[in-house]
């Protein structure tokens, strides 16, 4: 216990130095990361609580009306455990009291009585104190509150307390500097990490772009030649796993040019548009369909025997058939001829077997369809070789 006010003992000298130390060297290992920056300034007057006698720490932040607000505080008994006691946050003026004084001239402020000390602002409910000690804190040369410690006792705060708060106002303003600097990095980074995001975004869907591109007819947005070919290797390969069957429907369009020659090539596009929709309202989301180039299309059913893909391949040759397609208010009849090719498991392991093989296989049997009468469908057989 310290003795009567003004006189010392060693001993209390000793125990003001370590006290003095210790609430420095608590300070100076608070780590500037923290969920707010109220939060990091709590932390640093619950240190200075810890550490010395104090009644209460509070801390006062600048704010944009030139007003100091209380932010946080702490007393000795609510760091000792008692329930924090829920108090309306004073709000002082730019030299209004202690507190003002201390954040206009930039300079720490001592009351030792508060009941007399002219200086001292009474505001409404607030209980007065006996001794009061502000100090201005800054980061990075400017202003940002100010730190006020009390003691209900008058003439309590010794030099030893003075020396201590400036030394521990420098540490707060560093502290906070530090603090701020890193939110404003980390904000910096988050900008441009999504800045980083937003551009890879773009890049991807750029990319996803040029590949449809590159992979899809422009006339129809069905897929190309070059897309079929990638697809199809994926395919055989699934079927020969999984032991499945495969058709291969190769469909031409009948009598095409002479459809551009009569009506034009305006309507010839139109017409490859309304086929191209008719036929993938007919196949399924794991079939492949491409537009071959001109008026001709590929097709492939997997898991589907031969059976089943003619059936399959009567229904698109139906669905053409019915298009009822106009030029100059005049139906224009649309039909297809259509070469199918079936794999069926047995032929899956033939050492032979490729992408080129089949659509040999598939258009043998179109050039059939055509040369029976067109509109119609042919399956490949090896005896038949397209019947």
């Amino acid at each position: 216990m310290r003795q009567a006010q003004g006189q010392f003992s060693v001993s209390d000298v000793i125990v003001d130095l370590l006290n003095s130390l210790s609430a420095i060297r608590g300070l100076s290992e608070l780590n500037s990361q923290a969920a707010s920056e109220k939060e990091l300034i709590f932390k640093a007057l619950s240190i200075l609580i810890c550490n010395q006698d104090m009644e209460r720490c509070s801390f006062f932040i600048l704010d944009e009306e030139q007003c100091l607000v209380n932010l946080t505080g702490i007393s000795s008994k609510e760091y000792s455990g008692a329930e924090r006691t829920a108090r309306a946050p004073l709000k002082f003026k730019m030299g209004q009291g202690i507190i003002g004084q201390a954040a206009k001239t930039g300079e720490l402020q001592l009351c030792m009585n508060c009941k007399e000390d002219k200086r001292f602002f009474q505001q409404a409910e607030d209980v007065s104190p006996g001794s009061v000690i502000s100090g201005p804190i800054f980061a990075a040369g400017e202003l940002v509150g100010v730190l006020n410690i009390s003691h209900p006792e008058v003439n309590y705060f010794s030099e030893w307390h003075i020396r201590l708060l400036h030394i521990y106002k420098n540490m707060m303003g560093e502290l906070i500097a530090n603090y701020r600097l890193l939110q404003r990095m980390e904000e910096q980074i988050a900008v441009r990490t999504r800045n980083l995001e937003r551009a890879l975004e773009d890049v991807r869907l750029l990319k996803e772009h040029h590949e449809n591109m590159s992979m899809r007819d422009e006339l129809t947005g069905l897929y190309n030649r070059r897309y079929f070919y990638a697809q199809i290797e994926t395919a055989l390969a699934r079927s020969r796993s999984q032991r499945q069957a495969l058709c291969l429907m190769v469909l031409d369009l009948d009598h095409f040019k002479e459809i551009n020659d009569v009506y034009g090539h305006g309507f010839g596009d139109t017409v490859l548009k309304d086929v191209s929709r008719a036929i993938k309202e007919e196949i399924r989301e794991s079939d492949i369909l491409a537009r071959f180039g001109g008026e001709e299309f590929v097709m492939v059913f997997t898991n589907m025997n031969d059976s089943k893909g003619q059936l399959f391949a009567e229904r698109i040759r139906k669905k053409i058939e019915s298009l009822r397609c106009l030029c100059k208010q005049q139906p224009v009849r649309i039909t297809a001829s259509i070469g199918l090719y079936c794999l069926t498991e047995e032929h899956l392991n033939q050492d032979d077997l490729n992408i080129d093989l089949l659509i040999h296989y598939a258009d043998k049997a179109l050039y059939a369809a055509k040369a029976a009468g067109r509109n119609r469908i042919v399956l490949f057989t090896e005896a038949g070789q397209g019947k």
